[in-house]
């Protein structure tokens, strides 16, 4: 008997078996199993795949999604349950123009994150909060295009009251454009029609300007021995009226009055042609 054995290891009692290790850790839930592998597959490419950063996964064809994939791996054709089911864990879609999910323990290559993904726990609450959010979010859009759609109304009755102002402006411009044209034709015809008929328009500025003046005078407090001095020098009455009488004449311009003045007074036109 060898002298430098201990008693211990001459015993040949078998060690103690140990728990093989993970045994009891429950693995990720079959759906995410399922829709990592669907994810993954390189083949499915063109109808589901990973985003560039392998952070999300997008389903580009929608359709075939959901007419060849769902039914080979979940037994159903239903996109909108598949995407119930996202919810439950967690994912949620970060674009607004393509079907795009995304879960911070779903990632390009990393499988073994899976399971630190848990499901929601539901309830009777959250899952009416979760149907009166849309109804509240539903009025809301709701008042929002009402408000905008009578703000498009007040749009729309300004521009039509618009619309008719310029209407009447251009059928003025228009009749004013005819008269103006039947004026020319009539000179164009008769010489002497524009001759008399500014000759008859000068005599009614000077009646005007002699009314002017009577008024002129009747307000002024000048003594009778002052108008008597001016009307000797020449400033009287006669010469003030003779002398607008030729700026009048001299500084007479064809402007918008004048033609307003004159194409009004179809009756004296008329009347001068005659």
């Amino acid at each position: 008997m060898n002298p430098f054995l201990h008693p211990e290891e001459d015993d040949d009692t078998p060690p103690l078996p140990k728990p093989i290790e993970g045994l009891h850790e429950i693995g990720p839930p079959p759906f995410l199993i399922k829709t990592f592998e669907i994810v993954e597959d390189p083949n499915t490419n063109h109808i589901v795949s990973w985003n560039r950063g392998g952070t999300s996964f997008v389903v580009w064809d929608l359709h075939s999604f959901s007419t060849f994939l769902l039914p080979q791996h979940f037994k159903h054709s239903n996109f909108s349950s598949f995407i119930r089911q996202l919810n439950t864990y967690g994912f949620r879609k970060i674009e607004a123009e393509r079907w795009e999910f995304a879960n911070e323990g779903f990632l390009l290559g990393q499988k073994h994150l899976l399971k630190s993904i848990k499901r929601r726990a539901s309830s009777f609450a959250s899952s009416s909060s979760s149907i009166q959010d849309p109804c509240i979010e539903l009025r809301k859009e709701k008042q929002l295009l009402l408000m905008e759609l009578v703000s498009l109304r007040e749009q729309q009755q300004t521009t039509k009251s618009y619309i008719e102002a310029m209407e009447q402006r251009i059928e003025g411009a228009e009749r004013k454009q005819r008269k103006m044209m039947s004026f020319l034709a009539r000179a164009m015809q008769s010489p002497s029609f524009l001759h008399q008929l500014l000759k008859q328009r000068d005599m009614m500025r000077l009646k005007e300007i002699e009314v002017e003046v009577e008024e002129r005078e009747r307000g002024s407090s000048m003594s009778e021995l002052e108008t008597l001095a001016l009307e000797m020098q020449g400033y009287g009455k006669q010469k003030n009226v003779k002398e607008e009488e030729e700026d009048m004449v001299v500084e007479r311009e064809l402007d918008d009055g004048f033609w307003e003045e004159l194409l009004s007074n179809e009756s004296l036109a008329s009347t001068s042609s005659n």
